[in-house]
């Protein structure tokens, strides 16, 4: 299943919201690490979204020259 990096977020709101509330039936250590890997899914990807921007050691192919 591929999520997009906004269905992610909404996603990872709604768990935190589901980890807040008081007489939850899903705490526990699963919701936790659930919680925990896909923030970390969403930082990865935002990093790597930021790099991508940075095109500044991107090789231009085009522009060599042929023999």
């Amino acid at each position: 299943m591929l999520l997009t990096r906004s269905q992610k977020k909404l996603l990872l709101e709604v768990l935190l919201k589901e980890r807040r509330r008081l007489f939850s039936r899903h705490k526990g250590e699963l919701l936790n690490k659930t919680i925990d890997d896909l923030a970390q899914m969403v930082r990865n990807e935002e990093i790597n979204a930021v790099d991508k921007q940075d095109s500044s050691n991107v090789i231009d192919w085009s522009s060599r020259r042929k023999k």
